[in-house]
């Protein structure tokens, strides 16, 4: 992309960047925006982590993983979940272990679709061109950091590409309000697809 494009969503002096970028944080609440309900017909679980290490959620997601594995579904479903309740952790609920995640799914013959609901319903401003760029289709050619998009400093304990690797493991990503106006992370892993879908 050309970086003198003036909405060049990969230049920080862009007009796209320097508006999106006026707040720096962008809360859900603050947005008359349909809610999203979960469904009773999805399987539901509710989890609280303490550390949000990798054993942790391991140890959450792997039955849901091995469900969805057995139904013909790929292994790669576990690093997409993983990396959807890793953010939602980490930038959702803002390290606060007193709120809760909630992971929503079914397994159909035809696509598995799962939800991650966090408590936060804060969001960085930087997460609005980066998920545009992911719809794009850039993270294909190279993974896209976080930090590095945003010209933020990268904390020691989080590589930035979590996000690249939900849309590359799985053909849909939606992002949504809750009715509790926290961030709701839906991925869709179609059987047998080909191709893939961004959203």
């Amino acid at each position: 992309m050309n970086q003198k494009d003036v909405l060049n969503l990969d230049n920080l002096e862009s007009i796209v960047r320097k508006v999106v970028n006026k707040e720096e944080k962008i809360t859900l609440s603050d947005f008359n925006l349909e809610s999203y309900t979960i469904s009773d017909n999805y399987k539901k679980k509710l989890i609280n982590l303490e550390k949000g290490d990798y054993s942790e959620i391991r140890d959450n997601i792997e039955p849901i993983a091995k469900e969805a594995e057995n139904q013909g579904y790929p292994p790669s479903i576990f690093t997409a979940l993983y990396e959807a309740v890793l953010n939602a952790f980490q930038h959702g609920n803002k390290k606060n272990v007193k709120k809760q995640i909630e992971i929503a799914y079914k397994t159909g013959s035809k696509k598995f679709d799962i939800l991650v609901r966090d408590e936060g319903g804060e969001l960085d401003s930087n997460f609005i061109p980066f998920i545009l760029r992911h719809r794009e289709g850039a993270f294909k050619e190279k993974f896209i950091d976080f930090y590095e998009f945003s010209g933020i400093e990268k904390p020691i304990t989080n590589n930035g590409t979590g996000t690249s690797f939900m849309h590359t493991y799985v053909d849909e990503v939606q992002y949504l309000k809750s009715t509790q106006n926290g961030l709701i992370v839906r991925m869709i892993k179609n059987k047998n697809n080909k191709g893939k879908t961004y959203k």
